[in-house]
């Protein structure tokens, strides 16, 4: 038994009566094949056409929906032939001479028309793995669903995954497309019709949520998704933990598109500083300082260009001969409205806007141009430390720079060293390895900073080419009050040279530190005792006319 074809739907804005009963005579011999339903306006009817993507509108030019309100495939009547084709509409159709056989033809092409044009669309707009849409196919939808109700009663969802990246290169592509199936069918599970589901990017995802039945709707399905996405995830047999972050914005009357992407991008970035699968909801207050840190980001960029920033270096101290080996190149900005800036006001929004990584290579070619005007004075070879960032480990161009930054300074690799985090090792122990291992085959040397502030793994302080440890100033600071200090101190010296490192104790402040320091048998030094970070010229001073040897001689 063949299934019975549902009725063309035809729908007629039209404020003349003579239209409808011109219509409804041309429709006559098509029979039951096509319905006409007559309304005043777009958006009396708008609700019954939601879902039918085959339905036509025919309407006349004072009552044509606005464009991005209809999705229906638009037929213009006319009284008169028109001078130049129409925008915005399918086809139309002219009252004098209208009939049953032009009618048919129109109907005929417009669906013909309308069928090649979804097609194209979808294929445009549709993400392929999973289905729903795309970037593309969602900024479309989301303009077109604000322009109802005037954007009120919907919520948008910004969600990104945590560690996809690694769990997809660990895992392999094949099992990451079957993860990104696992985690659309558990955000599918969540929603409910008129809430609406695409894929921003390999990792993101957004969720237009209807809020006109209850306005605290969008919070209890945020809650029901970091639920669900908080579950382990089955790929080949193995289970797996992935982290998502999930940011709510409600919209406002009259608001775009662009700024509540916007506030949803804010609010996933805030729930991004919790582990695990959280969500946030996007104020004002996040607001205003994202946008605080957006105009700092542009300044910064600008300041790159400008050569706004500078180095100071602190010295080394090495404890056994009392001679000045070393010295840590640390960024400052000379902002022009709040001074001079130290690395903690900027450097964490160069780590989170990707501008680490130009800033790490003028810092490298600053720091190897330095070290060429301190050999040109005849000074003596000194250890050029230089902050690395896991970023910058990431950099394919990393090698090839270094290698001609050091040839273009006619400096020797032997001196430049490379500080490390805890942080950035354990992270992709695999990869920093390869990439130290390339490093260190030029000549440079690593060491690790910070060290007893993270996680690190003895199998990897062993396996990698790291020459010295920097104990953390958290611990040197405390030393003289408390005694769990000194002896994880002394434990640290102790590790360190079991495996065959040089230690380095940051933030020595105070004679009896060093004194400590010494008991120890630590190696090097640095701290205000022996010298804050110096701008070049005084740096230049302070190694040349004998102000280190009294800075020395001061603290032994």
């Amino acid at each position: 038994m063949s299934t019975p074809v549902e009725p063309l739907r035809l729908l007629l804005l039209a404020d003349e009566p003579e239209w409808a009963a011109l219509l409804r005579e041309c429709l006559a011999p098509m029979g039951d094949s096509a319905v006409l339903i007559h309304a005043p306006s777009w958006e009396v009817v708008s609700r019954l056409f939601e879902a039918d993507r085959t339905a036509l509108l025919l309407t006349v030019p004072n009552l044509q929906p606005a464009p991005g309100r209809c999705h229906l495939p638009t037929i213009l009547l006319l009284d008169e032939e028109p001078l130049i084709a129409p925008l915005g509409v399918s086809d139309w159709l002219v009252r004098q001479g209208l009939d049953a056989s032009t009618l048919r033809r129109c109907l005929r092409h417009v669906r013909e028309r309308g069928v090649l044009e979804n097609t194209l669309q979808r294929l445009a707009e549709q993400d392929p793995l999973t289905g729903i849409a795309n970037r593309q196919g969602f900024q479309t939808l989301l303009a077109a669903r604000l322009a109802e109700n005037e954007g009120r009663g919907l919520a948008l969802g910004h969600l990104d995954l945590d560690n996809f990246r690694h769990a997809n290169d660990a895992l392999g592509h094949q099992a990451g497309d079957r993860l990104i199936l696992q985690v659309v069918a558990r955000l599918k599970s969540q929603l409910e019709a008129g809430d609406q589901l695409a894929r921003l990017g390999s990792d993101e995802f957004a969720l237009l949520i209807d809020t006109r039945r209850a306005p605290q709707r969008a919070e209890c399905v945020a809650e029901r998704i970091v639920e669900v996405m908080a579950e382990p995830y089955w790929i080949d047999g193995e289970s797996l933990l992935i982290g998502c972050s999930l940011g709510i914005a409600h919209t406002r009357a009259n608001a775009g598109a662009d700024p509540l992407m916007w506030h949803a991008h804010i609010a996933m970035q805030q729930a991004k500083s919790t582990q695990g699968c959280t969500f946030h909801i996007f104020n004002e207050r996040i607001n205003r300082n994202a946008r605080s840190l957006a105009d700092l980001e542009s300044e910064l960029r600008r300041a790159l260009r400008r050569d706004e920033l500078e180095l100071h270096y602190q010295p080394r101290l090495d404890l056994r001969s009392g001679q000045i080996v070393g010295l840590e190149a640390l960024v400052r900005w000379r902002h022009g409205e709040r001074g001079l800036l130290p690395p903690s006001e900027f450097v964490p929004l160069a780590e989170q806007s990707g501008l680490i990584v130009p800033l790490g290579y003028w810092v490298i070619s600053r720091a190897l141009r330095d070290m060429q005007a301190l050999r040109e004075r005849g000074l003596a070879p000194l250890h050029m430390a230089v902050n690395l960032s896991f970023r910058q480990f990431q950099d394919s161009q990393l090698l090839p720079t270094l290698s001609r930054l050091i040839t273009e300074r006619g400096v020797e690799a032997q001196w430049l060293e490379f500080e490390l985090t805890e942080t950035a090792v354990m992270r992709r122990s695999d990869l920093v390895k390869q990439t130290m291992d390339a490093l260190r085959r030029l000549g440079v040397r690593f060491s690790l900073d910070d060290f007893g502030t993270g996680f690190s793994s003895f199998v990897h302080l062993n396996s990698l080419p790291i020459a010295l440890l920097k104990v953390d100033m958290s611990f040197v600071g405390g030393m003289e009050q408390r005694e769990e200090n000194r002896k994880l101190v002394h434990a640290m010296v102790n590790l360190a040279h079991n495996l065959h490192l040089e230690v380095v104790a940051e933030g020595v402040e105070t004679p009896g530190q060093l004194a400590l320091l010494r008991e120890f048998g630590c190696d090097q030094a640095q701290g205000y005792l022996i010298s804050k970070p110096l701008p070049l010229t005084e740096l230049v001073e302070f190694l040349t006319f004998g102000a280190a040897q009294a800075a020395v001689q001061e603290v032994v």
